[in-house]
């Protein structure tokens, strides 16, 4: 239904509310007192919102109000407003709520709402009515469409009532109301009433927090150890910075001192699931004055999936924050929501006894490498209703970026002494090894455990000595790229360093009832270690402490700094080592410990500049090396297909089993890499050497060359079983085709069950490692072996490199031997044999057929001889 045919119901559902008055003829605008024009809100249903498919209100309980007008009328204080109230896949919605704030000096722009709802938007209403200024109340009523999961295209009616849109906000501000349905409740447009709850956008007044009470949500601590705001922004905005700085982090929590699930949090009564983390989003922010309005959300472990993002007020602190530059904290006081029990359209903000203090340390250690810290705690006495114990959070991510000032505290330097032995170097042997200022410090890793496990993750280097690697490494960056020069051995000493290290163990995804794969969050390690790197010997050891899991129900983790880490390095010239860093974690606790672990292998490629330009060269060969062959291939079947044409007398005589053979040889890599024509391929390992689409350019020559060859080797078995069939000895030579066919026919079925049997022992996940991340996962398939096989010159290439040069992981293209059968077994195997079969078919062509079979076994002659040019 159009808006105007419900306009009627306006009187009959909002007069008393706001009296209907006529607009003027005014421009109209797209705002209106604290409401923005595009508006993010929440919705609460007790009953069934039976109007809107289950796969959304399963995730989220999000909604958008766009305003489409804003009208003056003649009565003053009263505009009349039009916008369209929409609910948003959860896989598509962008929320204004969880962005990045408000944004100040932005051009207004009117939302123009699709034409009917889809899957991307399932619930959509376009709706008229009045807004009250004096009264903040404003009433609309529209009606729109549902499109549910079944396909099934709903028309739903409904009135939006909503209360204290007033011309200005705080903290303690929050629009309410409801959505009600006005279609009868046996139709199908029908739904339960849901409630709302909104945080007014605009004009948002800064009122709490001033110089007076910042020593009361001061958490104590030194000023000092702490960074002050511009080491943080480092010429950002404080809105910007924060924004993806503060408001993008998980924090982990812990309770300092509550018992029985009692005083833990700033809820009454008993809470049976603890939360573990928490997140902090941005509703308002303002960069002068360094002021923010936030959202924190306790973590709620009864949701069942991580894309769960319902809102729950009961779970919520709203609050409004300030940064002391004194004190290089961010004060922040929370208020909770209150009389959500059983619907949201009396809601309110109060209770506002809540304190949070974040910072940023300036000073880490390998037992504290947080980026952000702090702490929440309350102002009410052990007696009051609603008083919780101070509670302590942390940062999860570790962000080296922010660290621009900071300061990193070696503690465990005699411990490392003490357990890691110096490696005597042998003078005979001496290889140059990567400067600790070297880029390549910091590497992904792939890990497997001696029980067969495997991971990957990061190892970052944080500290070079007393300096910040990042830093360190930039400043030096040409004074390393001369060192990958040097041409004379020099020593480099030892250097006091410091990783922070994490792993991701791979979790397979678990099926659910319904069949399909549920997503599990993987299983973390997270290692902070400090020792000794050795740039004579590449050898690198340390100590290290890793964080444990929560080990009792409030959140308390420990730390377990038992732990041996021990790395070698691959020389910065030659390929000793096979171009991989190599390592062991191990702990050095009793196995009957309970923190004990079953040693961890380590591995991951190390890229000099020098290796980098050697894998550019090495590409560009492979490349011209396929498109010289295949332009070659096009070359001589076009000859034979002149000779052919010349001396057609001589077709008949031409094996149609071998040109069969040909054929197929052109058209198996076709179908096996058809992608490649019309599709970027993502499995090359470009990540490290951004070609410019230049790869993918010469991908498409050679599948082109391909598609000739194969057009004319297709041409010329055509004229040639033409001219067989037409032939008067076709009875004896169809008789030679088929004796060709029993004996190349098993040989062919043996090399696919080969290339079966091996294919089922090597079917696994696998990772391609590069200098700073790893690539995505691949499995390998029976298409990857089948294409390793049908060609020769692949493996001759492959044979000379492996005596020539090692391969590096992830950057071949057409002859992989981390992924097809390519060894130097089957290289000389293939080799050997392909060449033994061009000798036969020359004896062949020499003296016969049957040369080089016993005679007894020979059959007819007159496959033998081909006639000559004049012979009839």
């Amino acid at each position: 239904k159009p808006v105007s045919s419900v306009l009627h119901s306006y009187s009959d559902h909002c007069f008393s509310i706001v009296p209907e008055p006529v607009p003027n003829s005014e421009p109209p605008g797209y705002e209106f007192g604290s409401f923005g024009p595009s508006q993010s809100g929440f919705y609460y249903s007790d009953g069934d919102f039976r109007v809107v498919s289950s796969n959304i209100t399963r995730y989220t309980n999000s909604f958008s109000f766009y305003t489409a007008a804003v009208s003056q009328t003649e009565k003053d204080g009263v505009f009349m407003i039009e916008g369209s109230f929409e609910l948003q896949s959860p896989f598509v919605l962008q929320s204004l709520l969880y962005g990045s704030g408000s944004s100040k000096g932005s051009v207004s722009t009117p939302h123009v709402p699709p034409t009917v709802a889809d899957y991307t938007n399932p619930f959509i209403l376009k709706l008229h009515g009045f807004w009250y200024e004096s009264l903040g109340e404003l009433c609309m009523v529209g009606t729109g469409s549902s499109y549910l999961k079944e396909g099934t295209l709903l028309t739903p009616v409904a009135v939006l009532k909503l209360h204290n849109i007033n011309t200005s906000s705080s903290i303690t501000s929050l629009i309410t109301g409801t959505l009600e349905s006005l279609s009868p409740s046996n139709d199908s447009n029908y739904f339960e009433p849901i409630s709302i709850l909104l945080f007014p956008q605009l004009n948002h007044k800064f009122t709490f927090v001033s110089g007076d009470s910042a020593d009361e949500l001061s958490d104590g601590s030194d000023p000092e150890k702490n960074l002050p705001v511009y080491d943080v922004l480092r010429g950002r905005s404080f809105c910007s910075k924060f924004t993806s700085l503060v408001f993008r982090t998980v924090y982990n929590l812990q309770y300092t001192g509550c018992r029985s699930n009692k005083k833990c949090l700033p809820r009454d009564g008993v809470i049976a699931n603890l939360p573990g983390s928490m997140s902090l989003s941005a509703v308002d922010c303002s960069d002068v004055l360094k002021r923010v309005q936030i959202l924190l959300t306790f973590d709620d472990k009864t949701k069942l999936s991580r894309h769960d993002k319902r809102f729950d007020p009961n779970t919520t602190l709203v609050g409004e924050g300030i940064w002391d530059d004194k004190k290089n904290q961010l004060h922040v006081l929370l208020c909770r929501f209150l009389d959500i029990e059983n619907s949201w359209s009396n809601a309110h903000v109060g209770d506002c006894t809540t304190r949070l203090s974040l910072r940023f340390p300036a000073i880490w250690s390998i037992k504290e490498t947080s980026t952000i810290m702090g702490q929440i705690w309350t102002n009410k006495t052990v007696d009051d209703s609603g008083y919780f114990e101070k509670i302590v959070f942390q940062s999860t991510e570790n962000r080296i970026d922010t660290l621009y000032r900071s300061k990193y505290e070696y503690t465990e330097l005699d411990r490392v002494s003490n357990l890691c032995t110096e490696k005597k170097l042998a003078r005979n042997k001496r290889q140059r090894y990567p400067s600790p200022k070297f880029s390549g410090m910091r590497f992904s890793i792939s890990v497997k455990s001696s029980k067969g496990r495997t991971g990957w993750g990061f190892a970052d280097a944080l500290t070079v000595n007393n300096q910040l690697y990042k830093h360190t490494h930039l400043m030096f960056a040409a004074i390393n790229d001369d060192f990958e020069r040097l041409t004379r051995w020099e020593p480099q000493g030892r250097v006091n360093i410091s990783y922070i290290i994490d792993i991701k163990w791979h979790t397979p995804p678990k099926l659910t009832n319904e069949g399909s794969a549920s997503i599990a969050l993987d299983e973390k390690m997270e290692i902070t270690a400090e020792g000794i790197y050795d740039a004579d010997t590449g050898g690198l050891c340390m100590v290290g402490c890793r964080k444990i899991a929560s080990i009792d129900q409030f959140g308390n983790a420990s730390m377990d700094c038992d732990i041996i880490l021990n790395f070698q390095f691959a020389p910065v010239k030659g390929f000793k080592n096979e171009r991989y860093i190599r390592g062991r974690i191990r702990s050095i606790r009793e196995k009957s410990d309970l923190l004990y672990f079953h040693p961890l292998d380590v591995s991951s490629v190390a890229y000099s500049r020098e290796q980098a330009r050697h894998t550019i060269w090495t590409m560009d060969l492979e490349i011209a090396m396929v498109v010289i062959s295949q332009t070659l291939v096009c070359l001589f079947v076009r000859s034979q297909l002149y000779h052919s044409k010349r001396q057609p007398n001589r077709l008949p005589f031409t094996s149609l089993v071998m040109l069969v053979i040909f054929t197929l040889g052109q058209l198996i890599p076709l179908v096996l890499n058809y992608e490649a024509l019309f599709h970027q391929k993502n499995d090359q390992g470009t990540v490290l050497f951004q070609t410019g689409g230049w790869l993918e350019v010469n991908e498409i020559i050679v599948r082109i060359t391909s598609m000739v060859a194969f057009l004319l080797q297709l041409r010329i078995l055509q004229q040639a079983f033409l001219s067989r069939s037409n032939n008067r000895n076709g009875k004896g030579l169809w008789f030679a085709e088929k004796m060709s066919l029993l004996v190349t026919l098993p040989l062919y079925l043996y090399g696919a069950f080969v290339v079966l049997l091996a294919d089922r022992g090597n079917y696994r996940c696998d990772t391609v490692l590069l200098p700073t991340r790893p690539v995505d996962y691949w499995q390998r398939s029976t298409w990857d072996d089948l294409k390793s096989l049908v060609r020769l010159l692949p493996h001759a290439y492959d044979l000379y490199c492996d005596h020539s040069y090692v391969e590096y992981k992830g950057t071949s293209i057409y002859a992989n031997p981390a992924k097809d059968f390519f060894s130097t077994a089957w290289d000389v195997i293939i080799l050997i044999g392909v060449l033994l079969l061009a000798a036969i078919i020359y004896l062949q062509q020499q003296f016969g057929g049957c040369c080089i079979v016993p005679k007894r076994f020979s059959w007819r002659k007159s496959y033998e001889k081909i006639p000559a040019v004049g012979q009839s």
